[in-house]
């Protein structure tokens, strides 16, 4: 069974074996510091990496690994098999194009 960490910028870093949840509800229980304002969402397939901003993030949910955005930026904040989420201060480095196709 894969586990999900949630870890950085945060004040109760976590890691839990259920990856069908809410990420408002995951990331309550992680308790972000106040100034983070963005999650490197990882993939344990391939380690593609998407920065994506909290408040997106919050609406997302996970359903066996996949993240799902509902009205995301773009498809590419739809993450499979995730395996860890870093929250941090300000937008990180990742796989998501400048200009993504959709």
């Amino acid at each position: 069974m894969t586990s999900l960490s949630v870890a950085g910028a945060v004040e109760a870093p976590l890691v839990t074996g259920d990856r069908t949840c809410g990420m408002r509800e995951l990331l309550a229980r992680a308790r972000p510091v106040a100034s983070a304002d963005h999650a490197t969402v990882v993939s344990g397939a391939d380690g593609y990496r998407a920065s994506i901003p909290l408040d997106d993030l919050a609406r997302g949910s996970l359903d066996d690994g996949r993240l799902t955005i509902p009205s995301g930026l773009t498809l590419c904040w739809n993450v499979k098999d995730v395996v860890r989420v870093e929250v941090t201060v300000g937008k990180q480095p990742d796989d998501v194009p400048e200009k993504p196709p959709h």
